[in-house]
This record gives C-alpha cells, sequence and structure tokens, in this order.
C-alpha cells in the first residue's frame, strides 16, 4: 500500500471519529449548582474540635536577638608591628592567653637603659651617704679637738698669769700630752683622708679640712711645748702675750671646726637629692617594664574569639581594635516588647525562647531586667531575657523568638483558638449539634495561639464539639456538614 493511501484512510478515520464525537456533546446537556445550592441543600463544610479540661498559659509573644554580657573588644595600648596571632575566629580563649604578641625588641632596650640609670643612681646615693658619714665624724672629731685646745689654752694663760706651782707644771706637762695625742689622731686622720681622696671617695674640700686640722694640732702641740718650758723659766710677760696668743688661735679654732660642721647639712642635702634620684630611675624601669607588658595582648575573659581584625606583619595603633571576644555562657535574649503590653511583663517570668539555628529546641529563661526607655522609631521597650547556655548552643547575634508566660491557670475550660470568632464587640463559639450549629457567647480569659479559656458563666462544657472552620458562614441553627 502506498503512502499516500494510508494517510488518505487516516484522514477519513479522523473525520468521522470528530463527527461522532460532536454529535455526543450536542446530545448531552449539562447541569451546574452555585455553592449556595449545595450549602443549602447539603449544609456549610466545617471542621470541628472537642472542648477540653486542662491548664492554659497567657503569653506574650516578644522577638529580638541574642547578646552576650561579656564582650570585650581588644586594642593595643602602644603602636607596634604585629609579630603573631595565636587564635582565628572560633577558637577558645581563657582570661590571660596571649592572642596578639607585637614586636619587642624598642621595649626590651628601653628597659636594659632604665635598669642602667637605676644602678647609676643606685652608686651616686651610695657615694653620698658615704661621703656624709666621713664629714660627720671628721667634724666631730675637730671640734672635740678644738674645744680641747681652747681649754688647754685657757689653763694656761692662767698658769702664767698667776705663776708657776707645782700643780701648774704637771698641767702644763698634761698640757703636752694632751696636745701630743691630738696630734696623733689629727696626723691619722689626715692619712686616712688622703687615702679616701686618693680613691676619688671625697672632695679636696675635706681633705683640705683634716689637712688644717692636723696643722692646728701641731701648732698646738708646739705650743704646749713652749708653754711647759716657760713655766719651767718663769713667767714673764712675753709669755703672758703668748699664752693669750695660743687662747685666741684656740677660740678661732674651734669656730672653724663648728662651721666646718655645716658642711653636714650640705651633705644631707646631697642624700636627699640622690634618694630622689633613685626614686626616679625606679619609675622609669617600672614604667619601661609596663611598655614591654604592653607589646602582649592578652584576652580579658573566658570565651571565643568573634573577630579577628589584624595579620602578622600589620602595625598595631593605640585604640584601634585587634581582635574581638565574646563569652557565649553569658548569652542573653534582648526582647522587643510592644507598650500595650509592656505593663503585664515582670522580672522572673518565665519565658520560653526558640531560635531559627536550633529549631528541635526550646530554651527556658526569666526576665531579669525591662529597659526604662523605649525606642524612639518603633516605641517598643526591650527586655533582657537570661537564657542557660551552658552546651554554646546559642550564639550572640542568632534571631529568636519567644512567649513570656504573664498568668496561668490549671483547670481552665479550653476552647481551641480557631473556633473562637469576634462578633459585634463580642466573642461567640459554634457548637454541632446533629446537623446545625448553635451559637454560644463566652467570657474570654487566657489565650495563647491553640487555646482560649471560656471563662464562667457559660453554656459550653467538656467535651462539647466546637466548630474550628467554616464559622465565618454560619448562624444560629444553620445547617452544617462536618469533614473532620
Amino acid at each position: 500500500m502506498s503512502r499516500n493511501r494510508i494517510i488518505a484512510i487516516l484522514f477519513i478515520v479522523l473525520l468521522f471519529g470528530g463527527l461522532y464525537g460532536m454529535a455526543r456533546v450536542r446530545g448531552v446537556r449539562k447541569v451546574t449548582k452555585s455553592t449556595a445550592q449545595i450549602h443549602q441543600e447539603l449544609g456549610t463544610p466545617v471542621r470541628t474540635a472537642a472542648v477540653q479540661l486542662g491548664s492554659i498559659e497567657d503569653t506574650v509573644p516578644v522577638t529580638g536577638s541574642l547578646a552576650a554580657l561579656e564582650s570585650v573588644t581588644l586594642s593595643s595600648k602602644i603602636p607596634g608591628k604585629v609579630v603573631y596571632v595565636t587564635v582565628r575566629e572560633g577558637d577558645r580563649v581563657n582570661a590571660g592567653d596571649v592572642v596578639v604578641q607585637l614586636d619587642r625588641s624598642d621595649g626590651e632596650a628601653n628597659l636594659r637603659q632604665a635598669l642602667a640609670g637605676l644602678e647609676s643612681a643606685q652608686a651616686r646615693l651610695s657615694q653620698a651617704r658615704t661621703s656624709a658619714a666621713v664629714t660627720e665624724v671628721q667634724s666631730s672629731a675637730a671640734i672635740q679637738q678644738a674645744r680641747a685646745a681652747l681649754a688647754g689654752a685657757e689653763a694656761n694663760l692662767e698658769k702664767v698669769q698667776t705663776g708657776a706651782r707645782s700643780q701648774e707644771r704637771m698641767i702644763a706637762e698634761n698640757a703636752v700630752a694632751t696636745a701630743k695625742a691630738n696630734l696623733d689622731n689629727a696626723q691619722a686622720n689626715l692619712r686616712r683622708t688622703k687615702q679616701l681622696f686618693d680613691q676619688g671617695a671625697i672632695a679636696a674640700a675635706q681633705l683640705d679640712v683634716a689637712q688644717t686640722q692636723y696643722d692646728v694640732a701641731k701648732a698646738q702641740y708646739d705650743s704646749a711645748k713652749e708653754n711647759l718650758s716657760l713655766v719651767e723659766e718663769g713667767a714673764r710677760s712675753e709669755d703672758v702675750r703668748a699664752a693669750e696668743t695660743q687662747v685666741t688661735q684656740a677660740r678661732e679654732a674651734l669656730r672653724t671646726a663648728q662651721a666646718n660642721a655645716g658642711q653636714n647639712a650640705l651633705r644631707r642635702e646631697d642624700i636627699k637629692n640622690a634618694v630622689a634620684g633613685v626614686s626616679q630611675a625606679e619609675a622609669q624601669v617600672a614604667l619601661a617594664r609596663e611598655q614591654l607588658a604592653n607589646t602582649t595582648i592578652r584576652s580579658s575573659i573566658t570565651g571565643y574569639v568573634s573577630k579577628r581584625m589584624t595579620e602578622p606583619g600589620q602595625t598595631a595603633s593605640p585604640a584601634v581594635p585587634l581582635m574581638e571576644v565574646v563569652n557565649v555562657r553569658t548569652v542573653f535574649f534582648q526582647a522587643d516588647v510592644s507598650e500595650t503590653v509592656l505593663a503585664k511583663i515582670e522580672p522572673g517570668q518565665v519565658v520560653r525562647v526558640k531560635v531559627d539555628a536550633c529549631p528541635d529546641a526550646t530554651f527556658t529563661g526569666r526576665v531579669a531586667k525591662i529597659y526604662p526607655t523605649a525606642s524612639v522609631g518603633t516605641r517598643n521597650f526591650s527586655v533582657r531575657v537570661h537564657i542557660p547556655n551552658q552546651e554554646s548552643r546559642l550564639r550572640p547575634g542568632m534571631f529568636a523568638r519567644g512567649s513570656v508566660v504573664t498568668g496561668g491557670n490549671d483547670n481552665a475550660l479550653l476552647v481551641p483558638q480557631d473556633a473562637v470568632e469576634e462578633r459585634a464587640g463580642r466573642y461567640v463559639v459554634f457548637t454541632l449539634e446533629g446537623k446545625t450549629a448553635k451559637m454560644h457567647t463566652i467570657n474570654k480569659g487566657l489565650s495563647n495561639p491553640e487555646f482560649v479559656e471560656a471563662l464562667p458563666p457559660t453554656d459550653i462544657g467538656v467535651g462539647d464539639v466546637v466548630i474550628t472552620a467554616g464559622h465565618e458562614y454560619l448562624e444560629d441553627g444553620k445547617k452544617v456538614d462536618k469533614r473532620g
């Protein structure tokens, strides 16, 4: 069979089939009914649920985000080059752990310089104290010697003036012995002073004082010997004048020794200045140690690194953030509450919180604080809710939804929330009475997203079947069709 004949046969079959179908359609009359007619015949389709007796909590829904009470931004107190960073985002750190280390070379050099300055200041203080001690000893000895010499000269003058006696001869001999002892003492003191001067421990002025004391003692010794000779020879006018001169010299020597004692005050002032220098040097050492310690940045809290804002080789500057650390165990829920329900919120109330990151968990917290001012834009108040976070599942920045439990009743008549409808300023529910709906007015008590508490007096009870879907189109006594 040729191809053209096959196509012709198929065309004839399709043509007759189409004509037959059109004839069938024209012979059938289509009958349709409106929704109102169906509802009139069968009843309005509804769904139902039973009234229960149980517990209900009055809750206020809130939303917000999680934050942390302990969250620190770490920065450097001094400028410096970052040598290394020990942690990254998500790492756990303990309080006191090193997180960033700056270059220590400049700080170590400054500390060495400060320590050297302290050592030099301490040496100056030691030298000042030694010099003061030597000067004080020398001044005291010189005054004692001068007083003794003066007493001897005065005694000699009196002897010369009154004439020599056996007792006077003895006194003159004793004066010679005393002068000789003073001379020996002055000579020994001069020798020690020269040694200290050669070592650089004392000034030249102190050596001059010792030399003067020796010269005075030598003169006194010579005078004592001459006086003894005069006693032996007998008093003469020249002897009297000589004795008077000796008294004058002895008094002048005493005044010189007492004047030299004034140098002790200068030495004490040197010690005071040296002590101040040591204190200043110690302060410089403490500052250098602190600056060196500031090259190490440590975490001030225990938690997790939330941000790392520096890398090795970068330059750290004071007050510029280097890292953020947050203690996730101090996470709290900062919820926004409308001013219309703020009066129902009180510290201590239970709050059930859910977060999108943990869809299978409900976290229980409590209201800790109500902030005193509202947001200018939303007129909402912030409420702080403390939530235990021992497992660290909650993290700052997560979005959260919560329900604040503001009241409750353990023996409440519970009507499904979907069954309650507000009409003309009152709350109504419809119960299923056979094939018809009966309308009831209720007093609404506590409520949550699932149930409403029906307060007495009411004509519905436990087990009554209420209409939860389709009641929008119902009136009292209207026919219904229960669908489930």
